[in-house]
Formats: structure tokens, sequence, C-alpha cells
């Protein structure tokens, strides 16, 4: 059976400083010190972004999809075709979708590859969060 890949507890804390509001099924708990584990709610019409105790788990592709609809970045994980040494893996291409502006993640982080493309498309949104996206717009 295929599950579901969820952003990290760190990306969704990100993801509610910046603005994400979207009903999403999981959620991580918040009291005190949150310890991020994740929780499914099996009612998808609670909207977890409105609770003072816990903020929303997105889905690694709703937060991709928020960060292409909302904020114009759209995110591409590549596999490394030459994949020889230790430069094999997954590396990410990311492009303001309203204008020519485009970037690779591995420039940005020193040539980063990954093992899998969901640890390639969590460090791409992180990124996004962290460096491109200005407060809550």
């Amino acid at each position: 059976m295929i599950k579901e890949d969820y952003v990290s507890f760190e990306v969704a804390k990100l993801l509610n400083e910046k603005g994400f509001d979207v009903e999403t099924r999981g959620y991580y708990p918040i009291k005190g010190d949150a310890t991020g584990r994740l929780f499914a709610n099996s009612s998808s019409e609670y909207n977890h972004n409105h609770s003072q105790i816990q903020i929303s788990a997105p889905t690694l592709q709703m937060a991709m999809k928020w960060l292409r609809e909302v904020h114009n970045y759209y995110i591409q994980v590549m596999l490394d075709s030459w994949a020889c040494g230790d430069h094999s893996g997954y590396y990410v291409v990311i492009q303001k979708t309203n204008s020519d502006f485009e970037m690779m993640l591995s420039d940005a982080l020193d040539e980063v590859f990954y093992k899998t493309p969901e640890e390639a498309l969590e460090a791409a949104i992180k990124y996004c969060l962290e460096n491109l996206i200005i407060g809550t717009e």
C-alpha cells in the first residue's frame, strides 16, 4: 500500500507562519515543546489551522501546489542522469511561474543531491519558505 508523504513538523510550522490555510487530514499537536508527532484525522471537514494547539500537516503535494498557486513557485524534482560517484540522486529546479526567473536549488545549497524525490521536494519547499517567500502574502 502506498502512503502519502507529509511535510515535516519543521516545514509545517514554516507553512503556518507563511499563511498556509488549507484544510488537511493530518496535523501536528503543539503543547509546550511540540514533539512533532504526526496525527491523522478521519474527518476531512476539520480545519486544523484554526486550533490553538495544533497545526496543519499537509502532504508534500499539497504544499507544492500551494506554493505554485498562491506564490507562483513551481518545483521540479529531477533525477541526476549522469549519476556517478557521490553526486547521484535527485536535485531540484525552482521556477517563478510568472517570470523568466529560474534557479537550481542544488546551486543555492552547494550542489546538494538527495537520495529520494520526497527528500528533495521537502528541501525545496523548505528553501522556498525560508528564502523566497517574505511574510504572509
